[in-house]
């Protein structure tokens, strides 16, 4: 046995090992790939952005190419005389020329000394434009017959920040008498940079090839800028004159970026475009996380059993003849007996199960203090609850739930939901209503309603993948007897109507005839039951109502329910008042009838928890003989047993003691205290399965009711 122990162990602690070195290592390839992957593609959105920065510069030059060619023409043959004489003709010219095209921020005709005969800008040329302090200018005007572009140069007399363009003009005879130059405002270049760049860390830039940065974003361009020759821009296109991609700490904001240029065709300038390393390491550090969020847990989970599975299996074989013996037991104890028919028998069954399961689950988290059992313990309850909604759901198609008919407001509870509608379908999808002033008040079961308007809300959600619009509507709605008689609605032709409309897809008529059928949907395989509107339908039916549905493909749906209106006038509930968010006995003597034990012990210990004197009865004869030596305060009893029924039972009891107060419960009622799906006047009824705090509310309303002439309040 040792042997074999020793053997297990070794085992399970290689595997322990084993589960986290393996991962780790696949963690640490996939980072590195992650890695690679996260600059390959910024290296792809830095290109992007460089061909749409490139193009636009080159366009921006060939439209100040074909200006100057076409100052050139209008101005060949001219001395600067008869430029003069015709100025205010020519300057009008150059004022059409630098309207037609928006990157140009002014045209200069100047004569052989670089001083203004003609602009664009006005007429005559002032003569402060020709001001000796402006000698610098001409330092950047066209040495040979090739068109230069100049420095970015600073205009003292307007404050305006440009860079020249400038050619050489000849006479008639070919000889150098001047030059035509164009103004261009770094500005036509940073704009676009700016859309580019948009909330990104990218960087733009235009640079000569001696260095010279002619515009630049997101800082802008300034007279005397220059790169140096050592610097990253000046190493790349000293070995690669086309262009290319490097990272470097930028001199203009001390960030590491990486890079990439290019050389304009037939130009001596290149634009550059670039991204903070650190943006492209931030994104690869979120995936990473995402890695770490699923494998994480999963890992911890696993190494979790691992350890779970060794220390239980040293103590399956330390104690391995207890462990028979236990097993010997559990092998020996009884099956629960099927009763009823077969749905009912299923569902009264099925719920007296989720009831233990539910019930034991949140005794044993209130008890545990480590989080991680706790937080398996959360799990399982939520698939426990997530099983007791599939029976309710099923029941509810079939009819067959125990409904609570109250007055509503619609209003009110279309106010009420909106709220957890909006943090249910998220910021893509806008909610608006439309109440009808002076509605009247329908009769209905008010959490099966808004569980109705949930579900028809949430496949509204489903149906608008992209966002758009959730309107809710409601209305009074009198219609007439051949439509009542058409819908099997012959009570009454006053209703009250509540409309869930969405902006979706909207359904082809044969989708929207199958829609209200159970385990009919469109969705994907583990997105739905299908018996989200098929409860509504049930529901809505049982409560002598009516639903419509009006689709069309690309024209969203509306789903509109139609319930009765309120016809009594009856005295409304109490509200009921807790201590401490759960409302707790004081006391009083409850005797808890159930011919289920696992149920009964389960709430014979909730209401001890709760501050109630508890007494147990496994069925309606033990329940009586308790009656009968035994003072009580409430009679809380199952519905379905063996022998006397709970209706029975609640019958003879109040016979026996007048005023005794009785609370059902129940996974499936038959018709013992239902009829036509609604409880009878007078009856107090819990469904399984029910919560600590459902249970705890339910039995201190029935103790604090009041009386009625019909029955008691609930």
């Amino acid at each position: 046995m040792k042997q074999r122990k020793d053997a297990a162990l070794r085992w399970l602690w290689f595997s322990l090992a084993a589960s986290i070195i393996a991962p780790a290592l696949v963690f640490a390839y996939a980072a590195y790939s992650a890695y690679q992957d996260a600059f390959e593609l910024a290296d792809e959105r830095i290109e992007r952005s460089l061909e749409v920065s490139a193009e636009q510069a080159l366009r921006v030059f060939r439209s100040i190419n074909v200006t100057l060619d076409s100052i050139d023409q209008i101005t060949r043959g001219k001395t600067d005389s008869t430029i003069k004489d015709s100025g205010a003709e020519l300057s009008e010219r150059l004022k059409q020329f630098a309207h037609t095209f928006p990157d140009i921020s002014s045209i200069w005709v100047l004569d052989h000394n670089g001083d203004a005969i003609l602009s664009s800008l006005f007429f005559p040329v002032p003569a402060a434009f020709n001001a000796p302090e402006r000698a610098h200018l001409k330092a950047e005007l066209a040495q040979n017959d090739e068109a230069y572009i100049g420095r970015v140069v600073g205009i003292s007399l307007t404050g305006a920040i440009l860079f020249p363009v400038s050619k050489r003009r000849h006479d008639s005879s070919g000889t150098f008498n001047g030059y035509t130059l164009i103004s261009v405002l770094p500005s036509a270049f940073e704009n676009l940079y700016a859309t580019l760049r948009g909330t990104s860390s990218a960087s733009f830039a235009l640079i000569r090839d001696d260095g010279a940065v002619l515009a630049r974003h997101p800082i802008a361009a300034r007279p005397g800028i220059v790169l140096d020759p050592s610097s990253g821009f000046g190493q790349l296109i000293k070995s690669s004159p086309e262009g290319g991609r490097y990272t470097t700490v930028s001199n203009v904001d001390g960030l590491e970026r990486r890079f990439a240029v290019r050389k304009l065709v037939g130009l001596p300038v290149y634009v550059s475009s670039s991204m903070e390393t650190s943006e492209i390491r931030s994104a690869w550090l979120r995936q990473l996380g995402g890695y770490l969020a699923i494998g994480a847990p999963a890992l911890a989970l696993v190494c979790f059993f691992i350890v779970l599975t060794a220390r239980s299996t040293a103590a399956f074989y330390a104690e391995a003849e207890r462990r028979e013996t236990l097993e010997q037991e559990m092998r020996r104890s009884q099956r629960i007996e099927a009763v009823g028919q077969l749905t009912g028998g299923i569902a009264h069954d099925f719920n007296n199960l989720l009831t233990i399961i539910i019930g034991n689950l949140q005794m044993a988290s209130r008890r545990v203090t480590d989080e991680k059992p706790r937080a398996l313990l959360e799990n399982a309850q939520r698939g426990a609850l997530r099983a007791a909604e599939l029976t309710k759901r099923l029941l509810a198609f079939s009819r067959k739930q125990a409904l609570d008919p109250k007055p509503v407001d619609l209003n009110r509870l279309v106010r009420n939901v909106t709220d957890m509608l909006a943090r249910t379908l998220g910021e893509t999808i806008s909610i608006e209503t439309n109440l009808a002033p002076d509605l009247w008040e329908a009769q209905a079961d008010v959490t099966e309603l808004e569980s109705a308007v949930l579900n028809l809300a949430l496949n509204a959600r489903d149906a608008m993948p992209n966002g758009g619009t959730l309107i809710l509507e409601t209305a009074n709605a009198s219609l007439d007897t051949q439509l009542s008689a058409s819908s099997g609605q012959l009570n009454s032709t006053q209703y009250v109507s509540i409309s869930v409309k969405d902006t979706g897809t909207g359904m082809a008529p044969e989708v929207a005839d199958k829609a209200f059928e159970p385990f009919f949907t469109t969705k994907p395989p583990g997105m739905g039951t299908g018996l989200g509107l098929s409860q509504v339908y049930g529901f809505v039916k049982q409560s002598d109502g009516d639903v419509r549905i009006s689709s069309a493909p690309g024209a969203g749906t509306t789903v509109t329910i139609f319930l009765p209106r309120r016809t009594d006038v009856s005295e409304p509930a109490r509200k009921e008042q807790s201590i401490g968010g759960v409302p707790r006995g004081h006391g009083e003597r409850v005797l808890v009838t159930e011919d289920d034990e696992g149920v009964r012990q389960f709430v014979a210990g909730t209401l001890v928890e709760l501050g109630y004197e508890v007494m147990q009865a496994q069925d309606g004869d033990a329940a009586l003989n308790v009656l009968a030596t035994s003072q009580v305060d409430l009679l809380l009893t199952d519905v379905v047993m063996p022998g006397m029924n709970g209706r029975d039972l609640a019958a003879e009891a109040q016979r026996r003691r007048p005023g005794l107060k009785v609370l059902y419960m129940t996974g499936y009622s038959r018709d013992a205290i239902v009829h036509q799906g609604r409880l009878d006047r007078g009856v107090s009824l819990i469904q399984k399965p029910f919560t600590q705090s459902d249970l705890a509310g339910r039995v201190r309303s029935v103790l604090t009711a009041v009386e009625t002439r019909e029955g008691r309040s609930t």
